[in-house]
């Protein structure tokens, strides 16, 4: 790390900053890991969308300039028609000018949709393991998260199976809430 002075016109130095020069891939790495904390936690859904979009981006650019397969269409097709739209939209929900503005007033409304927020970042995660082929702790226990509320593929999905259904079915029946709590605390027991 290197500290830059910053001076003004009038040659006053104000106090050092301290830069962090990072790859894309470890920026993507540690942007998915702390949008997954977060997530677990039960932080605000805001934040939580901004990281979860900036990660999906920066990992969609990676991925389309290293050639890998498209994932994103397969993966949406969990989603139905609306949440879709929901999906699309959610990308550039933060960007100026692209929220619709209430009628009669200047505040712009922001759609976040959880299972739109649930899907980018497991998306995030597939396309983060296409480009580094391995997987954090923190994304494989999303990842089993995501599944066991999901059901993904339930019927050609290896996790999920006779000796899985039982709990895979309870987890899908809890409050979200509680759902985001067991998430959590597995991510307690993670080795530092």
């Amino acid at each position: 790390m290197r500290r830059l002075l910053t001076v003004d016109l009038k040659g006053n130095i104000s106090l050092p900053m301290q830069t962090l020069k990072l790859h894309d891939l470890e920026a993507s790495r540690r942007l998915v890991n702390l949008t997954i904390r977060l997530h677990f936690s039960q932080a605000d859904p805001v934040a939580i969308q901004a990281l979860s979009n900036t990660a999906y981006k920066l990992l969609r650019k990676l991925s389309m300039e290293a050639k890998a397969p498209d994932i994103v269409p397969e993966y949406l097709n969990y989603l139905d028609v609306e949440d879709r739209r929901l999906f699309w939209s959610s990308l550039s929900v933060f960007e100026p000018m692209a929220n619709p503005i209430i009628p009669g007033t200047s505040t712009p409304i922001i759609e976040i949709a959880e299972e739109v927020t649930d899907l980018q970042l497991f998306i995030s995660c597939a396309m983060f393991r296409l480009l580094e082929h391995q997987h954090t702790h923190e994304m494989k226990i999303y990842i089993i998260w995501f599944k066991a509320i999901n059901r993904l593929k339930a019927k050609s999905d290896p996790i999920y199976n006779e000796n899985t259904r039982e709990g895979f079915d309870y987890l899908k029946s809890l409050p979200r809430n509680r759902q985001l709590k067991l998430g959590y605390d597995a991510l307690k027991n993670i080795p530092e």
